[in-house]
């Protein structure tokens, strides 16, 4: 019997030794496949993966065909002896993509930058790059001990969860920046022109840079770039990391500013044209500001310079010249050369524009200042690029030209705008007229035709206004533009001069932008009003109450140089308004005018400025009186220290108002304390004024008021707030004062 076993056994044996040699009679076994045949791997590879030897080379070249198919997504190599055995691991594919650990940032961030994808095989370096990816994410918002495991689990035979574990780390910051060996500019003015900020105790509303080396290599370019353009030909600029504490760190700048080249003297190529008029003009004008920098070297004014010598060559229909300015040192003598070049005259044959799938074609090309069979000028060029990205339906855009022998095409690339409809909801406070609340509906692209529709509902303590407004601008200009608008309107005087009205009403205005600075306008309107419920029986009450239709004429003039829409540091702005109701025709008769000038100058290589602010009114009328809702009123917003509608004669405390007014103040503003990066602009100011003048008082002498305050602006995503605190020095007995005011919506 145990024989028997014995030579089973051995039967055995010998079948599997003949069963093996059959099968690896190669030096090479494949273990792994599940789904893949042999047949399958052999046409993945050029190489005979069932001959009987292999050498090193052979298996290596195997192995990187195999990894080359998304088929395999591993490979184990093992050598015993003679024999190589390769373990395939088959690839899966990818059915969910889990994000975890991440707490500062989204996981749609994440998932939609990654290479792999949901559906698709697993792929090794694929994810490899993913894992460099999230890190470089992080990096970016600061975070620099970052770790990611990658990890995934089975979800079905031939499917796996793909899962991302992310350890963040804790965030590095800034904690100072400094700056070492800029002699000309202050540290805070450097600052101000980098992307990286510091924490500072004072800063409020900033939590410092992250540590990311990219913004520092744009903070360099970016310093190297402005000590350039201000004539320091040779400045270096490097940068050095150092740790204070834990993660916060001190950004350094190094500075080496080098000579400051002057300009000696300046002079034309073409001599003769300096006897040109407007040559002239704008050769005395840089010269004057020029000297006013000490005759440095200055980009941005030698830019100005040549601009307005391009564009009076544009205004003469000279298109094949341009000015242009260069650096000459001879002898040790700085020389700008002023030279007009002239360039082949080429001629435009077509205008493409591509990009604008809502916007017409024909409302793009009413915006170009050129067209088929002009000449070509790149200075028109650049200003039509300038006009075309003021549009709220243009993103940004590219124009290329393509020239074969004088004949040019132009491709104008647009980056559309597409969601250029807004529905809004907004809340306001102002110390005039309490909280309010504002909802809208606005589309800035209306059926694509650039022109803007514009639906609002206003409610605040005194008013409540519904208007619709078409903003339409002609093909045939875009400086032109026609304003349509239907409104209604309700009043609660009663705080003030003591009645209630209503009024509905339509007016039209037509607008025209001469150039980049002036705006002129003319506008018609009629309102029907009728004023009622008075709060008691006087004559500048009774003189109101009743049913009126109101036409006027308006008309309006703007200049605008200043450097900013909300927060102006450089510049003028300039303005009349002149309204008009003509006796005969409206049932009120009077005439207002109003001028309003605001100057702005910065100081040298700072943030700060100083400005002036003047208004005055006049309003008059060929009757007896003028009614006190045309009267003008002062206090709060318009004079600040006193309350809104707190200056002037009252009768039987009801507010008149008066006929004239003026308001002069002035100040200096900058950021102070805090970052200029923090948007908040704060105003040391001093106010003096008076109004007066009213029909329905004799008491009407000229009485200053006037008081000095504090003013803090701060630029925040629901829009401007604006905290002020003033207090009054001269003031009337019968003067309302207020020192704090506080607004949202609105700035100083």
């Amino acid at each position: 019997m145990i024989s028997r076993i014995k030579f089973l056994h051995k039967f055995i044996f010998f079948v599997f030794l003949i069963f093996s040699f059959k099968l690896h009679s190669s030096n090479l076994i494949i273990n792994g496949l599940s789904k893949l045949s042999l047949e399958d791997l052999q046409s993945l590879t050029s190489l005979d993966i069932e001959k009987k030897s292999f050498t090193d080379n052979e298996i290596n070249k195997i192995i990187f065909d195999l990894y080359k198919s998304d088929l395999i997504y591993d490979i184990i190599l093992n050598k015993e002896e003679n024999i190589f055995y390769l373990t395939i691991d088959e690839n899966r594919l990818v059915e969910n993509i889990y994000i975890n650990g991440n707490v500062r940032i989204d996981d749609e961030l994440i998932i939609e930058n990654l290479s792999a994808k949901k559906n698709t095989f697993l792929n090794r370096d694929k994810i490899k790059n993913d894992i460099d990816l999230i890190k470089n994410i992080y990096f970016s918002k600061g975070f620099n001990n970052v770790n990611v495991v990658v990890s995934s689990e089975k979800f079905s035979k031939d499917r796996v969860n793909l899962i991302y574990n992310i350890n963040e780390g804790k965030i590095s910051k800034i904690k100072r920046i400094k700056f070492i060996g800029n002699d000309t500019y202050s540290d805070k003015y450097l600052s101000s022109l980098i992307n990286s900020r510091s924490l500072s105790f004072y800063n409020l509303f900033t939590s410092g840079s992250n540590l990311n080396t990219d913004n520092f290599y744009f903070d360099v370019n970016k310093l190297t770039s402005h000590y350039k353009s201000k004539g320091f030909f040779d400045v270096k600029v490097n940068y050095d990391i150092s740790q204070s504490y834990s993660n916060s760190y001190i950004l350094s700048f190094y500075i080496d500013e080098g000579e400051r080249i002057k300009i000696d003297d300046i002079y034309f190529e073409d001599q003769n044209q300096v006897s040109d008029e407007y040559i002239r003009n704008s050769y005395d004008k840089f010269i004057k500001k020029l000297s006013k920098n000490n005759n440095f070297y200055d980009k941005s004014i030698i830019d100005q310079f040549l601009a307005n010598l391009n564009e009076n060559l544009i205004k003469n229909n000279n298109y094949n010249s341009f000015f242009q300015a260069d650096i000459l040192i001879q002898d040790g003598i700085n020389y700008l050369k002023v030279s007009e070049k002239k360039v082949k005259t080429e001629v435009i044959n077509s205008v493409s524009i591509y990009g604008n799938d809502i916007t017409k074609d024909k409302t793009i090309r009413s915006k170009l200042n050129f067209q088929p069979g002009d000449y070509f000028n790149k200075n028109v060029i650049d200003i039509t690029k300038k006009n075309l990205l003021s549009y709220k339906y243009i993103n940004n855009l590219d124009i290329q030209k393509i020239t074969n022998d004088g004949i040019v095409d132009i491709i104008v690339d647009i980056d559309e705008n597409k969601k250029t409809g807004q529905i809004m909801a907004a809340g306001s406070f102002s110390g005039d007229v309490g909280a309010g609340l504002q909802l809208g509906l606005k589309d800035n692209n209306i059926f694509g035709s650039g022109n803007n529709l514009d639906t609002t509902f206003l409610i605040n303590d005194e008013n409540t206004r519904f208007n619709i407004s078409l903003k339409h601008y002609p093909i045939v200009s875009s400086k032109i533009s026609n304003q349509y608008t239907i409104f209604n309107t309700e009043k609660n005087l009663k705080n003030s001069f003591g009645f209630e009205s209503e009024e509905q009403g339509a007016s039209y205005s037509l607008n025209f932008e001469y150039n980049e600075s002036i705006d002129v306008s003319t506008g018609l309107s009629y309102k029907h009003s009728n004023r009622h419920s008075p709060l008691k029986s006087t004559s500048s009450i009774d003189d109101n109450i009743g049913k009126f239709d109101i036409y006027t004429i308006d008309i309006s003039l703007k200049y605008d140089s200043t450097n900013d829409f909300l927060y102006p540091t450089n510049g003028a702005l300039n303005s009349m308004y002149i309204e008009y109701s003509p006796d005969g025709i409206s049932d009120d008769n009077y005439f207002k005018l109003l001028l309003r000038s605001d100057l702005y100058r910065e100081f040298k290589n700072s943030d700060r400025f100083l400005f002036l602010s003047n208004d005055i009114g006049l309003a008059e009328t060929s009757n007896n009186k003028l009614k006190t809702t045309y009267a003008y009123s002062l206090g709060g917003l318009n004079f600040k220290g006193f309350e809104y509608r707190g200056i002037g004669p009252k009768s039987e405390g009801i507010y008149l108002g008066g006929n004239r007014f003026f308001t002069s103040t002035v100040g200096i503003g900058g950021s102070f304390l805090f970052d200029d990066k923090d948007n908040i602009s704060t105003k040391l100011f001093y106010s003096v004024g008076s109004l007066w003048d009213s029909d329905y008082t004799s008491q009407n002498d000229l009485n200053l008021r006037s008081s000095v305050g504090v003013s803090l602006d701060v630029l925040t995503e629901i829009g401007p707030i604006s905290f002020s605190y003033a207090i009054p020095i001269e003031k009337n007995n019968q003067d309302i004062t207020r020192e704090f005011n506080f607004t949202i919506g609105t700035s100083f």
